[in-house]
């Protein structure tokens, strides 16, 4: 979205946006790498 944002949209993502990407994929590693019992 970031890059759709930025190429298509011509607006320059903000150090927020870039901060929301971090939270999304820290909170995806989570869930992808938790261990399985």
């Amino acid at each position: 979205a970031l890059a759709w944002l930025w190429s298509v949209d011509g607006v320059r993502p903000s150090s927020w946006d870039v901060a929301g990407v971090a939270v999304t994929l820290a909170g995806m590693a989570i869930i992808a790498y938790q261990p399985r019992t």
